[in-house]
């Protein structure tokens, strides 16, 4: 059997513990999915799964195969678009006249809608809930914040197992045992690597404590479309478009983006940079160390991730075969309770 190796993420379930009546996000999925509309079980209504994501470019996910391990919860969630159009080549070839210079032999390019009944599949995430632990897979265009909304959604609008003003989040738990003992609260971040540009906007809060802070958000690279604005911030217009006009064919622009935020501590401020370590949690190539108050993780990566290797279906496929997606959750779970990276 063909096998590919994906990034295990883990998050932690955060709630306000006594809005939840002692109750764990794997209880409040199992609880939401045997909600009955009078006549059978969510586990059974397909199309009672099927979340809208409402953002205007006509999303939908829909939790499509999910089990009760006893154990664990464990679902696969499917991103689909309405009105999708999936390029396609049609491979007899003919000859067009492309330029008053060239006649070509190509194959015509065009795009077609899914067929009646069905819908393309843009993204996919595996995930399983055990405890308040949450482990998962994902593919393609599917993030960490549509699990989320999902979640969120499961819960509140379509069971109403818990109160729809309940505030929860899924949060990236970092590794502590890569030091001695407890790092204590997070003042500096360093991501570096490989993974995909980005630009980290942290906005400014108002100062309410008296706790100094400095956080750096370093090694960023943004490509030449992103870099333009920064260096016309710093430099101004006609410095900036001197400077793009001077380069050569071969070059471009490359800002390395340095983030601190120095002043007093805020409740709103501590929860935009857990947002952001969120985000950097989802960068899969990228290296992160962090510095608490109390110690420091310098080596290694200090998101707690993990490699893994599945099954596929068949050779080639863009999907994982769904048991041993949950046997492997499981396996990765386990391996981080016995390490003493969470705790079960």
């Amino acid at each position: 059997m063909s096998t590919t190796y994906h990034m295990v993420h883990y998050r932690r379930f955060e709630a306000d513990a006594a809005a939840l009546k002692g109750r764990s996000l794997e209880s409040l999925c199992r609880e939401a999915l045997n909600t009955s509309n009078g006549s059978s079980a969510l586990w059974a209504r397909p199309e009672d799964r099927v979340f809208d994501v409402e953002d205007g470019d006509g999303r939908k996910i829909f939790l499509n195969k999910v089990a009760d391990l006893s154990s664990a919860v464990f679902g696969e969630m499917c991103l689909a678009q309405a009105k999708d159009l999936q390029a396609l080549l049609n491979m007899n070839p003919s000859e067009v006249k492309l330029s008053d210079l060239t006649t070509a032999t190509v194959y015509d390019l065009d795009e077609r809608e899914a067929p009646q009944g069905s819908q393309f599949v843009r993204g996919l995430a595996y995930w399983l809930a055990i405890g308040n632990h949450v482990l998962f897979v994902k593919t393609h265009s599917m993030t960490p914040e549509l699990v989320r909304l999902y979640l969120d959604w499961l819960l509140k609008s379509r069971s109403a197992v818990v109160n729809p003003t309940l505030s929860f989040a899924l949060n990236a738990e970092f590794d502590k045992t890569a030091a001695a003992g407890d790092i204590g609260e997070i003042r500096n971040l360093r991501v570096s690597g490989k993974s995909a540009p980005q630009v980290i906007n942290f906005e400014g809060e108002t100062e309410k404590r008296e706790v100094k802070t400095s956080r750096r958000v370093a090694d960023k690279f943004a490509h030449m479309q992103q870099a333009v604005p920064i260096v016309k911030a710093l430099f101004g217009d006609k410095k900036a478009e001197s400077l793009i006009e001077s380069l050569g064919p071969e070059e471009y622009l490359a800002v390395e983006a340095s983030v601190k935020v120095r002043g007093r501590r805020t409740e709103e401020s501590r929860k935009k940079f857990q947002a952001i370590a969120n985000d950097l949690a989802d960068e899969s190539d990228a290296k992160v160390q962090i510095e608490g108050k109390d110690g420091q993780i310098r080596d290694g990566d200090a998101i707690l991730r993990t490699r893994m290797p599945f099954y596929l279906p068949h050779e080639g496929s863009n999907l994982l075969e769904f048991d041993n997606v949950a046997d492997q959750l499981q396996e990765v779970y386990a391996r981080f309770v016995k390490d003493g990276k969470i705790t079960a």
